[in-house]
């Protein structure tokens, strides 16, 4: 009784990924927001922002995935589950406990082998998400990150935040002198297979296009292929 008791509760949350939609890894940086001693806004070698972007590049090059990302959150899609599941694990296994397990150690040790500061840890998620839906993922966590990074800045700006709508909040700061910084970053950042793209006219034009166009043979990549 007690055998198939909890087998059922490891089940519960083991549960199976798709091997044919895309997967998405999603990573929360543990207490960032909260720490007074990284400025998410801050570039340079080896700042928080700085060691994000190389992590981010490094692993959507090697499993030619996507990646939106902004403030302390990354999200990896991959839209062939296998290219990292064969790589992760000799069993290929697609136990969603597995995959978790074995991919965050790997980005843990990438992104703090980079970072200079203290050691960050990760709370991570794995799910699988139909291909019609890659697009409107991205698009979903875009208008997430946009909230995250408008309340992070003007926190900075000691404004009192409340209950302003989005809206609002972005009036206010614009207001400030270092708007334009706030502006580059506030839709997150996107990345395919190594490389930015342009978030803002894959939001605005449904279109991936290549920020450094010498990368890819088309000028866009068109999700719906995937």
């Amino acid at each position: 009784m007690w055998r198939n008791y909890f087998l059922q509760i490891q089940n519960k949350y083991n549960m199976r990924l798709s091997i044919s939609e895309p997967l998405v890894i999603r990573f929360d940086g543990k207490d960032v927001t909260k720490d007074n001693t990284i400025n998410l806004f801050d570039i340079y070698n080896g700042s928080f922002a700085d060691s994000i972007e190389k992590t981010v590049k490094f692993f959507t090059a090697k499993y030619h995935a996507f990646s939106i990302f902004g403030s302390d959150e990354i999200s990896f899609i991959f839209p062939d589950p296998m290219s990292i599941i064969s790589d992760l694990d000799v069993e290929k296994s697609n136990r969603s406990n597995k995959i978790i397990s074995l991919f965050s150690q790997y980005l843990f040790n990438y992104f703090n082998s980079l970072y200079k500061g203290r050691i960050i840890f990760w709370d991570v998620k794995a799910f699988s998400i139909h291909k019609e839906k890659l697009s409107s993922y991205i698009k979903y966590r875009s208008g997430s990150l946009k909230n995250v990074v408008v309340t992070y800045f003007l926190k900075k700006k000691r404004v009192i935040i409340g209950d302003k709508p989005l809206k609002q909040l972005l009036n206010e700061a614009q207001e400030f002198d270092d708007y334009k910084m706030l502006e580059k970053v506030q839709n997150g950042r996107l990345y395919y297979d190594g490389s930015e793209i342009d978030i803002i006219d894959y939001l605005e034009n449904g279109k991936i296009t290549n920020l450094k166009k010498e990368v890819f043979t088309d000028d866009y990549i068109d999700l719906s292929s995937f």
